[in-house]
């Protein structure tokens, strides 16, 4: 279908790795290319949605950066105990809408899990989730841009430190049947890369573990998606230098990360159902994971594992 750019396994801030994407969308509208990209968070961050208020975030100091993504949903914790995926292609008709092209990267993504001995892996488009026996250990969202598109992503590591989200960041409380079920259960017991793989590097450091993991995916995801048909790429200073011009565009500015000033435009991205380029930022949402998650299928998601 493309003949892909392969960017690898890189590690940046929040605010390079969304102006990177910025940058690869423009490529790709301009030059009718396709790019895969693994990436890390150099430092822990939280992730807005981008038609999400800033009330969000609980306590925003010094430990942690803030960005604000070019996709919606809501706000998502990026540590090192993550890893981020992003596929973007020109709108060429090789999709017929963002639901094709959703499903068609999750799917891989999920094909991918399941080759590298992860168990009980399922999707669901609706929700943009990858399952793991039933919880969420991966979950997307999509920009339908008018001359490229991007589905990003992250797929769970290693578990989070809920204590220090509930400190940090807004998580949500669901009334199910008459009882209460919150998003930091949910989160405590989501499974992981590292505990499915138990087996794996038995002897090596968890962060060993996880850097293994990490590119064990990568290498996973590349060889289902592109097989043979990508060639390697690099993040040199010239495309750093370029994506950081995009920063003082848009990505780094307060108005921006506080505003979403400016907003996208017609002309360049299709809105899609339940979200909108311009209007009120969204107050009081629960945690992008689990957002579109149904309640039945969320009740199950805070039970501990077995």
């Amino acid at each position: 279908m493309y003949n892909y750019n392969y960017w690898g396994v890189t590690t940046f801030s929040a605010l390079d790795n969304m102006a990177l994407e910025e940058y690869l969308l423009r490529d790709s509208a301009e030059h009718k290319s396709a790019h895969i990209r693994f990436y890390d968070f150099s430092k822990d961050s939280v992730v807005l949605g981008y038609n999400q208020a800033l009330n969000a975030i609980k306590q925003w100091n010094a430990s942690f950066h803030v960005a604000r993504r070019g996709t919606g949903g809501s706000h998502v914790h990026v540590s090192d105990n993550i890893l981020a995926y992003s596929f973007i292609v020109p709108r060429n008709g090789s999709f017929k809408n963002y639901q094709d092209f959703r499903a068609y990267y999750a799917d891989r993504t999920a094909n991918a899990l399941t080759t590298i001995g992860i168990p009980d892996i399922t999707t669901d488009h609706k929700a943009s989730t990858i399952m793991q026996d039933g919880k969420v250990i991966a979950s997307h969202a999509v920009r339908w841009g008018v001359r490229s598109a991007l589905m990003h992503g992250i797929v769970m590591i290693t578990p989070y430190n809920i204590d220090l989200l509930v400190q940090r960041i807004h998580l949500g409380t669901r009334i199910i049947g008459g009882e209460e079920y919150r998003e930091a259960d949910a989160l405590r017991v989501m499974p992981t890369v590292t505990q499915a793989l138990q087996q794996d590097k038995q002897y090596a450091s968890p962060p060993q573990k996880a850097r293994y993991c990490k590119h064990l995916i990568a290498a996973a995801v590349l060889r289902e998606v592109a097989g043979n048909s990508y060639t390697n790429a690099e993040i040199d200073g010239k495309i750093l230098w370029q994506a950081r011009k995009i920063q003082e565009e848009r990505y780094a500015t307060e108005a921006w990360i506080k505003q979403r000033d400016p907003a996208f435009t017609p002309e360049e991205i299709e809105e899609l159902p339940g979200e909108t380029l311009d209007g009120p930022l969204k107050e009081n949402w629960g945690y992008c994971l689990y957002l579109q998650v149904p309640d039945k299928d969320f009740k199950r998601m805070t039970e501990p594992r077995e």
